[in-house]
């Protein structure tokens, strides 16, 4: 760079100490050594423009060197490339004076009441703007600069500002062909407003739905079929209805009504066409007052019979019938709701509960418990009630109750669990499998008979209220 600022110093310089030597008419020796002196002197100029411009360069160079890691100390400050970044240019352009580096250093402004005056980029705030940030560290980087190498700022922002710019083009404004008054005026306007109603409507605290189903199973086996077997067609019907009431506060009334009635055919049985399968009607109701997030306290009334009778197989003998008998159990304890993803229930636990068992027909009496006499019996004990649906995939769900109380003489534990695959909206499969220990009859006592279990699997027809 130098050599080249040199051979263009000799190239400028000859022409004009002949130019010189003519007008003085000095002798050829004075114009050789004056020509020399000139392009010395050039060249020496040269070399401390040269300089001055590498002196400028390196320090732009190790300040920003110096002010990107000061940038990179700061975690609310996103460092990017100096060059894409406009409020960079300043360090990049021709040395200027600019008036926002000395407006920022001769103002005061504090960190806060017990720290000193603030110096970008020194002191920052957390989460400060980065712009602002890259903003006052240029201009202090710049304050620097003009106190130590003023000779390097030959011009100022007053000056550039005077030469004007493409700035000064975007100020204008554009042009509207069509102004939005002009059509306003045309409209017309109907000033009539019309009454406004208002209508107040009190919040519904009351949930229903339900479900229904009807399922037919039909089994048949050929005269031969080695294990033996019977031909019969079943049909059973369901049908749940839930009735809620929630304040969204701290009171919920929780009532649900279960019923079941299957038939089945039997050849077997020659005084009957059909036998049930299943024979239920179920009535719980469960009011709750909140405790805690999940807790309630909690008094629930359970009652459950039979639909119709059913007989003992080629007999008239009736074995079970509406009222014969009548369960009801009340109690008072806690409830743990749970609503999770997948799996949802609830957990009651009573401490003490009553049980009332009733026989209408005095001859059935002894067969389900009570006295000879008696039509009812009386207990009381603990009591456990658990209801939880599990979902298994995205058409298969798990339903299950589950039952227990003993008056520590007698135990009563109930497993309900239904299966249910869902084809479409209204077709599906049920498998149902029913464990019960019972140990509570006499005709149980003494025998290791305590166990039953009752399962059925089925297609049938769903709906949902």
């Amino acid at each position: 760079m130098r050599i080249l600022s040199i051979i263009i110093a000799l190239i400028m310089a000859l022409p004009l100490s002949a130019q010189r030597s003519r007008h003085y008419g000095r002798s050829a020796q004075s114009r050789a050594r004056h020509a020399t002196s000139q392009a010395d002197s050039l060249c020496r100029s040269s070399a401390q423009t040269i300089d001055s411009l590498q002196l400028l360069a390196d320090t732009y160079r190790q300040q920003l060197e110096a002010l990107m890691d000061s940038i990179r100390r700061k975690d609310s400050v996103e460092v990017d490339d100096v060059t894409d970044n406009p409020y960079y240019y300043p360090m990049l352009l021709e040395g200027t004076l600019y008036d926002s580096p000395l407006q920022q250093q001769m103002g005061v402004e504090w960190c806060s009441e017990f720290t000193q005056r603030r110096v970008p980029p020194v002191c920052l705030y957390p989460g400060e703007d980065d712009n602002l940030v890259r903003h006052r560290a240029t201009n202090d980087m710049l304050s620097r600069m003009y106190v130590s190498k003023p000779w390097l700022f030959r011009r100022t922002q007053a000056q550039i500002s005077q030469a004007g710019g493409f700035i000064e083009d975007m100020k204008q404004t554009a042009p509207l062909d069509v102004r939005l008054s002009d059509n306003a005026s045309m409209l017309e306007l109907d000033t009539e407003i019309e009454p406004v109603v208002v209508q107040t409507h009190r919040p519904n605290f009351w949930k229903f739905n339900g479900n229904g189903s009807i399922n037919f199973t039909q089994s048949y086996f050929s005269e031969n079929w080695y294990q033996g077997g019977e031909n019969n067609y079943s049909a059973l019907t369901q049908l749940t209805l839930n009735l809620k009431f929630d304040n969204k506060q701290k009171i919920q009334w929780e009532n649900r009504l279960e019923a079941q009635l299957g038939f089945q055919t039997s050849k077997s049985d020659t005084h009957h066409d059909f036998k049930p399968t299943s024979n239920l009607i179920r009535l719980t109701s469960k009011l709750g007052y909140q405790a805690a997030k999940h807790w309630y306290y909690t008094g629930q009334v359970q009652t459950w019979t039979q639909i119709v009778k059913n007989y003992d197989s080629n007999s008239d003998n009736v074995t079970t019938d509406i009222f014969s008998p009548l369960h009801m159990v009340i109690s008072m304890g806690l409830d743990y709701k749970f609503n999770l993803k997948r799996f949802s229930g609830s957990v009651y636990i009573a401490p003490l509960a009553y049980n009332m068992k009733y026989v209408q027909r005095a001859a059935l009496a002894t067969r389900y418990g009570v006295d000879e006499g008696e039509h009812s019996k009386h207990t009381f004990g603990p009591n456990i009630n658990i209801n939880y649906t599990l979902k298994l995939a995205k058409n298969i769900s798990w339903r299950a109750r589950f039952y227990w109380f003993s008056n520590f003489d007698y135990t009563d534990i109930q497993f309900e669990n239904t299966i249910e695959f869902n084809i479409n909206k209204y077709l599906n499969t049920k498998f149902f499998f029913y464990p019960k220990f019972d140990d509570s009859a006499p005709r149980f006592k003494g025998k290791k008979d305590y166990f039953m279990m009752k399962e059925w699997l089925s297609l049938g027809v769903n709906y949902n209220i």
